[in-house]
């Protein structure tokens, strides 16, 4: 049987950006909210009993604060990953989706129905997104130790973005993938180079009902 290794991937924990419903990448790098603080917390306490040995994130401040709990209770350091940071947002970075919306602009349309062939002007296709994080994570997991576990904190866009491309779905798709604050997705990559999506009583359903984008 090939050997594998697992990585838990958890959207950051509520954050300022997203409490002001704005979009934020390269402009704006927010801190969690006290309501992301208490989700970083409470993930830390899902997983207490869970086998974590290694913990990556996006070099993005809301991904890091939501994997510190998490890190002082199973003693790691985690390790930044430039390439699972926040979808590029091109000029639309740092802007409300509200204003988006309300200026009924032909490109936000044309993204919110596909954003694999209409990414925002100057900015990343949502395929895209998931190749580049899936290629940071397996060549990470080639260095690590069989049949592990590794929690990774990301954004929403790069957990859609990777599903996408492990089940060969195209952007449309994305409409039908919900990634709350906190939300995670358990994957298992073979040295193979296979990736498989895993259903874990690991994963934790979100209560809180969000914009997800």
């Amino acid at each position: 049987m090939p050997l594998y290794a697992d990585i838990l991937l958890v959207r950051h924990g509520e954050s300022e950006a997203n409490a002001a419903g704005r979009l934020a990448y390269r402009t704006w790098d927010p801190p969690l909210t006290e309501a992301g603080a208490f989700q970083a917390e409470r993930l830390a306490k899902q997983l207490i009993t869970a086998p974590v040995r290694y913990i990556v994130t996006s070099p993005l401040l809301r991904a890091q604060q939501t994997v510190e709990p998490l890190a002082h209770i199973h003693h790691i350091q985690p390790i930044i990953l430039d390439d699972l940071s926040e979808v590029d947002l091109g000029t639309w970075d740092g802007r409300r989706l509200k204003d988006l919306e309300s200026d009924n602009l032909p490109d936000f349309r044309a993204w919110r129905q596909d954003p694999e062939a209409n990414p925002p002007p100057g900015g990343e296709n949502i395929v895209a997104v998931g190749e580049r994080v899936l290629s940071a994570l397996s060549a990470f997991l080639k260095t690590c130790q069989p049949a592990s576990l590794t929690v990774g904190a990301t954004h929403a866009d790069c957990i859609k973005g990777a599903i996408l491309v492990v089940l060969k779905a195209h952007g449309p798709a994305s409409r039908h993938i919900s990634v709350p604050n906190a939300g995670q997705l358990l994957l298992r990559y073979f040295d193979t180079g296979r990736w498989v999506l895993i259903f874990s009583p690991l994963c934790h359903a979100g209560e809180e009902d969000q914009d997800l984008d």
